[in-house]
């Protein structure tokens, strides 16, 4: 009896996916109506559709456009908490906190001088990005300005 309605439950699966596998064609009629059918009437240019495709992509591109927002949003909420934890920090120990700004500054200058491809992370997109000369340039200003203050203190 099991091997039976295995059979049969393979049969089905079987017909389901010949099935859902169909041909189906677009065509238009003399007065310009666009038709949709199993088959074209003898004589018309008819265009094969593709039933399957589509769908599904368009549910991938969905799932993919969905699963962006939600890492967008995940790395938006660490950055709040990072952002909310080292506000406490600056609160009961700011000379730590900025000392450890001023080496990271150091150590982003030293990385934007001496490496000859520096990647950054798109806020956007989380996606590492090569940075090109001009930002490279601008960011070095913006660093050694960030140590100048460092060391005026």
């Amino acid at each position: 009896m099991t091997r039976f309605c295995l059979f049969l439950g393979g049969a089905l699966l079987t017909l389901a996916s010949l099935s859902s596998a169909a041909k189906f064609y677009k065509w238009v009629d003399d007065n310009g109506v666009t038709h949709y059918g199993a088959s074209p009437p003898l004589g018309v240019q008819a265009i094969e559709v593709n039933t399957r495709t589509s769908a599904s992509s368009d549910q991938e591109r969905a799932i993919d456009s969905l699963n962006a927002k939600r890492e967008a949003s995940a790395r938006a909420k660490a950055a709040d908490e990072q952002r909310a934890e080292e506000k406490k920090r600056m609160e009961t120990e700011p000379d730590a906190v900025a000392r450890e700004r001023c080496e990271q500054h150091q150590k982003n200058l030293d990385t934007l001088k001496n490496k000859p491809i520096v990647r950054q992370e798109n806020p956007e997109t989380g996606e590492m990005e090569v940075l090109d000369q001009e930002a490279r340039n601008k960011m070095i200003v913006e660093t050694q300005e960030a140590l100048n203050q460092c060391q005026g203190k």
